[in-house]
């Protein structure tokens, strides 16, 4: 692709001055009572049922196991709807941390591959039934604002992991070659992939570390609702020096 496309019906600046979502404390809260659930239901999963035990199930599927594990995976990427959170918390569990780690990141590639080569090949209309139209402002704003080169995607990347669902499909409306997504995507999910599927391991297997979430998702969301504002204000001065 040598130009690129813009937002159906909507001009290249109105979609550069799209408000951007606001630094949300509820969103926060939401998101830390979410991560704090599914280590809570994984721990008492383990505890009820004995590590030896589902890793020796998991083991009796032999070669099919990881690849489930990497075809679901990969699933949760393409389809917005599904969430890859339960999974690849317990990827460690199933398979130890190191192999967890790397069958989390191929169904990601497998997954983000997937997404960049449907929005590439589909257009943006086959993309919206596949995110949604809500989902798909954030496509937009990654597209728009984000994705200038790989330095760009690597810093995406590692920063915005939690997305990077959507980042892939809007890779596919960029000038980002194939190649480079999935060498980017790799090498800068390593450590955000080794360190979910180490949190899962370590939180399922011992009470106190699930209790140290806790404490620091507590100490965490108490700072950002104290300094929300300073907060909120840095974002939008970094999105204005973005844009310019």
């Amino acid at each position: 692709m040598n130009e690129r496309v813009q937002p159906d019906g909507v001009s290249g600046s109105l979609a550069q001055d799209k408000p951007q979502e606001e630094f949300s404390s509820r969103s926060l809260l939401i998101g830390g009572a979410l991560f704090l659930a599914l280590l809570t239901a994984l721990y008492i999963i383990v505890q009820s049922i004995g590590i030896d035990e589902l890793q020796t199930t998991v083991a009796t599927g032999g070669i099919w196991g990881p690849l489930i594990f990497v075809g679901i995976k990969a699933l949760t990427f393409t389809f917005a709807p599904l969430s890859a959170g339960p999974i690849q918390f317990a990827s460690g569990i199933m398979f130890g941390v190191i192999p967890g780690t790397l069958y989390s990141l191929l169904g990601e590639l497998l997954g983000g591959t997937v997404n960049v080569i449907i929005a590439r090949v589909f257009g943006r209309r086959i993309v919206r039934r596949f995110v949604g139209v809500a989902a798909m402002s954030r496509v937009d704003g990654f597209y728009e604002r984000h994705l200038n080169d790989w330095k760009s995607l690597l810093a995406a990347r590692v920063l915005l992991f939690s997305v990077y669902d959507f980042i892939s499909y809007a890779v596919g409306f960029s000038q980002i070659r194939l190649s480079v997504y999935i060498v980017v995507s790799f090498v800068g999910g390593l450590l955000p992939t080794l360190l979910f599927v180490l949190i899962g391991s370590e939180a399922s297997q011992n009470q106190n570390v699930l209790l140290l979430f806790y404490l620091l998702a507590a100490i965490a969301f108490f700072v950002l609702v104290l300094f929300r504002a300073p907060i909120s204000r840095m974002l939008k001065q970094h999105r204005r020096q973005v844009q310019e």
